[in-house]
């Protein structure tokens, strides 16, 4: 039995830098020439043909190459998209093949337009976030300005939604450009806490009980020997914004704003780490 496993790891540990250089040995330009262009365009911007395609038309892989991710690429390019004219390439393409078109599609880059941005968010978000992102539309949305999604993960949300959720794909709504123009709004969007001006609300609103954020012990229940740093944001902010005690809540907090309570959090996280 040990022999065999032996011999297995070898023949892995041999065959593992072949495969990588076998990958790099092929011309994922031309594959992509011979295989994705004549929708798609030889640089990634969808070419005649694929804008007349029916019931949608070719998606721009320029914009939105450095935005979704490899194993996201290698599913499309493997089984194709329902209900489009994107066809399963797993039986022209071997594995190998279908890596190096992906080496060559992730060398495509893409400059955001922000007034297209601005404009399709409009057109599309702002429904149910508002329109400076902050969801006080009564929809249930999430509130935008204070979310934690990188890019990647904005652009994921938009093309495929949140199940369960108001929030629908929106990828035969919005081309890739629109998509990655209106990512690059959303994070932008996003407010960026003042951990310093966070420190004085702190001194001024929560110090006489609180002389530290690390001095914080979050007693009670199931807490026990929590501390600050086990809260996610959330909690955070409900603690903050609350109170512990529903004869306490609001308390010291009643006249802050969202922004200043997310000011103190930045300072609480900066010296509870």
């Amino acid at each position: 039995m040990q022999i065999k496993l032996w011999i297995g790891m070898a023949a892995a540990f041999i065959l593992s830098p072949m495969v990588a250089s076998a990958s790099d040995t092929l011309d994922g330009k031309a594959l992509y020439a011979a295989s994705c262009a004549s929708c798609h365009g030889a640089t990634g911007e969808v070419s005649a043909l694929g804008k007349s395609l029916k019931p949608y038309p070719a998606r721009n892989h320029r914009a939105i190459a450095g935005l979704i991710s490899r194993d996201e690429m290698r599913r499309i390019i493997s089984y194709g998209v329902a209900g489009t004219a994107m066809t399963p390439k797993k039986y022209e393409l071997d594995a190998l093949e279908i890596e190096a078109v992906i080496d060559y599609i992730q060398t495509f880059e893409y400059t955001p337009n922000i007034a297209n941005g601005k404009k399709r968010f409009h057109d599309v978000c702002v429904s149910c976030h508002g329109v400076d992102g902050r969801a006080q539309t009564g929809m249930g949305a999430k509130n935008l300005v204070y979310s934690k999604l990188n890019l990647q993960e904005i652009v994921h949300t938009m093309r495929y939604g949140r199940p369960g959720t108001m929030m629908t794909s929106k990828r035969h709504q919005l081309t890739n450009e629109d998509i990655a123009d209106v990512a690059d709004y959303v994070y932008n969007l996003r407010y960026m806490s003042n951990a310093n001006n966070g420190k004085k609300l702190f001194n001024n609103k929560c110090s006489s009980c609180h002389s530290t954020p690390r001095a914080i012990k979050l007693i009670g229940n199931a807490a026990e020997k929590r501390v600050v740093s086990d809260l996610d944001d959330r909690l955070l902010d409900l603690r903050i914004r609350h109170g512990r005690h529903v004869d306490r809540a609001g308390k010291g907090v009643a006249h802050l704003t969202s922004d200043e309570i997310q000011d103190i959090m930045a300072y609480m996280r900066k010296n509870t780490q």
